[in-house]
């Protein structure tokens, strides 16, 4: 089923909804409807339900509640520049967007750093802003800086199979091989992170490589990665 912006959703409405891509909540009436044409998606839990929609788009357009990475671009006095894709206007970040800050406790991040960050505000025609916590909580919730590791660009529908659809085997057969950290962006973005160096470049070359494969050959392309890593000396 394709759905047009504007269309109804058939949603549970006994179940608190988490917003993906493509969809939006009419704060007056409450309802989710979607902003982009394509195939509308909806994974259902025991305590929630997720919504996006499935759409082609090869420029990201922020909207609330997105998990994105993004980079530091510039720095005022009281907030950043953040790029989160080449084709995109920056967004801005707070510095009173992290958990426990103050004017006396600011956060230290400069030009070139990475950020893990969920979209707050994308009103049209304004800025849009990210935040590095979680609003109900206050806490991090894994946002924040992101150090070391590397960054690999992806189409936009497969960041979003990666983030939301919990049968896509990628990062499963991943962890078979190393642990790691991973964060991943709707913007087209994953961070990844081992406690090794050549594990992580194996992670960045298996995941570059199987975009653009079938999820059948994922297996193969991940053991090739691996198997020709330098083996460590006795």
């Amino acid at each position: 089923m394709v759905v047009m912006p504007g269309d109804e959703l058939a949603l549970d409405q006994g179940k608190p909804v988490v917003l993906g891509p493509g969809v939006y909540c009419d704060p007056q009436t409450q309802t989710v409807v979607p902003v982009n044409a394509g195939v509308p998606v909806v994974k259902e839990s025991a305590k929630r339900q997720t919504v996006y929609v499935e759409y082609n788009s090869k420029r990201y357009i922020p909207s609330v509640g997105d998990l994105v990475i993004g980079v530091i671009t510039s720095t005022f006095s009281d907030s950043y520049r953040v790029s989160l894709s080449s084709f995109s206007n920056s967004v801005s970040l707070s510095y009173m967007a992290f958990p426990n800050a103050s004017k006396k406790n600011r956060p230290t991040l400069k030009v070139g750093d990475l950020v893990y960050a969920r979209v707050s505000s994308a009103e049209k025609e304004l800025e849009a802003e990210i935040e590095c916590l979680d609003s109900t909580t206050g806490e991090s919730a894994g946002f924040g800086l992101l150090e070391g590791g590397m960054v690999i660009d992806v189409t936009l529908a497969f960041a979003r199979r990666l983030l939301f659809n919990d049968n896509f085997p990628l990062l499963l057969l991943l962890s078979k091989r190393t642990q790691f950290e991973v964060a991943i962006g709707v913007n087209g973005k994953v961070w990844i992170k081992c406690d090794e160096v050549k594990y992580t470049m194996a992670c960045f070359r298996s995941i570059m490589k199987c975009q653009d494969q079938p999820v059948s050959q994922y297996k193969d392309i991940i053991k090739q990665e691996f198997d020709s890593l330098p083996k460590e000396e006795d």
